[in-house]
């Protein structure tokens, strides 16, 4: 027989008082989670109130934490992402920001610079003319460098990327593809190497398929196609002409702000050197994650998380009160238990262990909402923010969702633990189950409904100034009318066009007129014209002038302009009068003097009181001095018309010059048709026409102006809806709180109520004492939250347009308005103390 207490190979026992113990503690925590579950069940009004308070406040934070993670989080994909970099020049000296780099400069920093491992640069990324079976499709190209792949460390899926001999001029004719293109293209035959990809974009080339970009890889902006650098036909020694995108990655240990500092330095000599050309004065190095998100929509984010957090709070202090209120009913259970011999500790764990069960039966339903809230922030907003695509509830987002919903369960469930820990409980036998509360208690109640209300009154301000933004950004008067008028891109660089200068059928300007002719002749079209481009990004390339007679620039600053070609009805169809002077006719032709219509900012800037008609403005361009040698081969200003604000969310007008489109031609024009009755009946006719005129043309663009409108607020409007809804579910919670402090605090004076009104006190003096109670309590919130939505002023500031963020009428309507909540909120409950009858009041006596 074996001896118990010996020791076998296993090595020695447990003892058996040690298991005993674990089992009886594990019992006993079994026991109490028991018991919380059959309170709550036996509390299903208040439990579901507390679940779907959490649901929300832990939903919304999983939601928006998921687009935090995987937008501003989550590196990008691909190795030691911390060390890639985008380079840009600037000079704001000369009131440029975030140039684009030369071929020279890049040059230069290549060989010169100690701080980068290797350089990058591409150009392109708009749509690319396919020429496919079913005809000409578009296509989201680039033109890269070879060492671009190499940069990323991203190696093909099949076949190789380009080769350093493809970056000349004019090298192999060769095309790396993405996978989604193969996919969708090719069926994802493995045979596609070498196969032929015909690009009809500035002349008809035909490109061997030499490799397979992996799933995933689009860089940059959704590049579907990938071409040599060779063939995109910059000029190789043109300093003044800004092409290039560059991307660097930074030698292991070099700081962003060393790199910048070294190549803002050969940057500086280099505009030394070359005095006379628009150039930038240093190099911004910014990290690719930065860059790829922009300052705006990064702060939006952290704002929209702030945001968030705060709703949060205030579903714990919510709960927090709710639970106080709970266990000042239950005071007298309690006190029986620690009279029977149960330990104080015991007793608090119970609560704990209630309030664990309670965040996790919230974590669970807002893990539902925070599901069905991504599906609708995916839908709506993928166009506005990068990455949005990657969100997905796996990983760090479900990780997060659990430990928010351990600490919400502590942080509320400390509250009732506290004061239970504190509570005499004799005093509560001797009350005799009345379920009265210390004032202490009660303060702290009190307490919590301010900091809910505080809260809350920071969300609803932040919301009401991003509304007012948007609606001021909706009411901008753009300088134009776009009702009823229709946007078409055209796109002329396909092959069988001759140039423009040869006066045959086969030029692109004929094909354009032809069309404006035939859209005039449908009934219900007002007016027909095209421009060398629409302002839609707020980013338009200005060119480098000189002005006649116009005050003489300092010796930093470069006078420059937007500049565009329009037909002579461009301004009749944007609904733009003319101020003075006259407007382009048909006989300003590429034969004709050259002429030019400037507007009201052009006219500020460089004709300050005085007269611009006459005078003439010409084109420098990047390599030429500030002032060309004849002015008579300038343009004459003929005439002047208003500003026309850019198509942004921060629309601005700046100085433009605006020439007859037949003497500027450009092979990408935008078509405008107003019309006068539902503008998108027109659409059909536009491609009808295009494609009549020449069936080789991709189809073109359609948009009506409004929606281009609608498109640029979108980010705007997806921010101010997203505060807007966070602000009502802080504001519902908030009033949810104090009713139930109120409510509680009536139910627990019963006798107190009682007492006065037998003593002689009317009614309207008990409405007035419960109303008085709740208003401190409003006021006292209303105060606090004033000071921090001041206190975050700097944040609010960049995210709204033509709105201060102290604005006092918001300030003061918003919490006007949340007063008048809370002072429903009072109400009721103080209605109900005015019903107590004194006998029944004294009779609990």
């Amino acid at each position: 027989m074996n001896d118990p207490n010996s020791a076998d190979d296993d090595g020695p026992k447990t003892p058996p008082s040690t298991r005993r113990g674990r089992a009886s503690w594990f019992e006993g925590w079994w026991q109490d989670a028991r018991y919380g579950a059959r309170a709550l069940a036996r509390s299903p009004a208040l439990t579901a109130v507390v679940v779907l308070t959490l649901a929300i406040g832990i939903g919304a934070n999983t939601a928006i934490f998921s687009v935090v993670n995987a937008v501003l989080l989550r590196p990008l994909p691909y190795p030691e992402p911390d060390r890639l970099v985008t380079l840009k020049e600037e000079n704001l000296r000369r009131g440029f920001e975030q140039l684009r780099v030369t071929v020279p400069d890049f040059q230069d920093w290549r060989e010169q610079n100690h701080a980068l491992e290797d350089l990058a640069f591409w150009t392109g990324g708009e749509g690319f003319n396919l020429v496919g079976p079913q005809g000409v499709e578009k296509a989201n190209c680039a033109y890269a460098s070879a060492s671009l792949f190499h940069l990323l460390r991203v190696n093909p899926l099949r076949g190789r990327t380009f080769l350093p001999a493809e970056d000349e001029s004019q090298g192999a004719q060769v095309a790396v593809i993405g996978y989604d293109f193969w996919r969708r293209h090719y069926a994802g035959d493995t045979n596609v190497l070498g196969r032929r990809l015909t690009v009809d974009t500035y002349g008809r080339r035909d490109y061997q398929i030499v490799g397979i970009m992996p799933p995933g890889f689009a860089f940059p902006e959704r590049t579907e196609v990938w071409l040599p650098a060779g063939w995109n036909g910059l000029p190789p020694n043109r300093r003044g002409a800004h092409w290039l995108e560059v991307i660097a990655r930074l030698k292991p240990g070099v700081s962003v702000p060393a790199a910048q500092a070294e190549l803002s330095g050969i940057q500086a000599r280099i505009e030394r050197e070359h005095p006379d050309l628009l150039l930038g004065s240093n190099v911004v190095v910014e990290p690719l994650l930065a860059a790829t998100l922009g300052r705006n929509l990064r702060l939006a984010l952290e704002a929209l998380w702030g945001a968030v957090s705060c709703v949060l709070l205030i579903a714990c202090a919510n709960v927090a009160n709710l639970l106080l209120g709970q266990a000042a009913a239950r005071q007298t259970e309690f006190a029986v238990r620690l009279a029977l011999g149960a330990r104080p500790g015991r007793v608090v764990r119970q609560l704990l262990l209630e309030s664990l069960l309670l965040a996790l039966l919230g974590g669970l339903a807002g893990l539902a909402l925070a599901w069905a809230g991504l599906r609708v922030l995916i839908a709506t907003g993928s166009s506005q923010i990068p990455r949005l695509a990657e969100v997905h509830l796996a990983g760090a987002p479900l990780a997060f969702t659990l430990l928010v919903s351990a600490a919400t369960g502590l942080i509320f469930g400390l509250a009732p633990a506290w004061r239970l820990a504190r509570r005499d409980f004799n005093e509560a036998l001797k009350d005799g189950g009345r379920g009265g509360v210390s004032r202490r208690e009660r303060h702290l109640r009190g307490a919590l409904a301010v900091a809910e209300i505080a809260l809350s009154l920071v969300l609803l301000i932040a919301a009401g100034l991003m509304s007012q933004s948007l609606l001021r950004l909706s009411r901008v008067d753009r300088g134009f009318q776009p009702e009823q008028l229709v946007a078409a891109d055209l796109d002329f660089s396909v092959s069988g066009f001759t140039t423009w200068v040869e006066a045959t059928p086969t030029r692109p300007q004929v094909t354009l007129q032809s069309v404006i002719d035939r859209l005039r002749a449908y009934p219900g079209v007002g007016a027909v014209a095209a421009a060398s481009r629409l302002p839609r990004d707020g980013a338009t390339p200005t060119q480098p002038i000189a002005v006649e007679n116009s005050s003489p620039p300092s010796a930093a600053e470069f006078p420059t302009s937007g500049f565009q070609g329009v037909t002579p009805d461009y301004f009749r169809a944007l609904g733009v009068p003319l101020r003075q002077g006259r407007a382009f006719t048909d006989r300003d032709t590429l034969d004709a003097p050259r002429v030019a219509i400037v507007n009201e900012s052009f006219i500020r800037r460089f004709f300050p009181g005085g007269n611009a008609i006459g005078h003439h403005v010409a084109l420098t361009g990047g390599n030429n001095t500030r002032s060309p040698n004849n002015w008579s081969a300038a343009m004459e200003i003929v005439g002047i018309v208003p500003d026309i604000k850019n198509l942004t969310a921060r629309p601005e007008a700046e100085p433009e010059v605006y020439v007859p489109f037949w003497q500027w031609p450009m092979q990408s024009p935008t078509l405008l048709v107003r019309t006068f009755a539902n503008s998108g009946a027109i659409a059909p006719a536009i491609r009808a026409e295009v494609s009549a005129a020449n069936r080789n043309l991709p189809p073109p663009r359609i948009q009506t102006m409004n929606g281009i409108l609608s498109d640029a607020a979108a980010q705007p409007r997806f921010q101010a809806l997203l505060a807007s809804l966070f602000g009502f579910i802080a504001l519902t919670l908030a009033i949810v709180g104090i009713y139930g402090v109120m409510a509680s605090a009536v139910a627990q004076r019963t006798r107190e109520m009682g007492i006065r009104m037998a003593l002689g006190a009317q009614r309207w003096h008990v409405l007035a004492l419960v109303l008085a109670e709740g208003m401190r309590l409003a006021l006292v919130g209303v105060g606090l939250g004033i000071a921090a939505a001041l206190a975050a002023t700097r944040v609010m500031a960049r995210l709204l347009y033509e709105t201060t963020p102290t604005d006092p009428a918001t300030y003061a309507l918003i919490s006007l308005t949340l007063v008048a909540c809370a002072l429903g909120a009072c109400w009721l409950p103080a209605r109900r103390a005015t019903k107590v009858d004194p006998l029944v009041a004294l009779r609990c006596e």
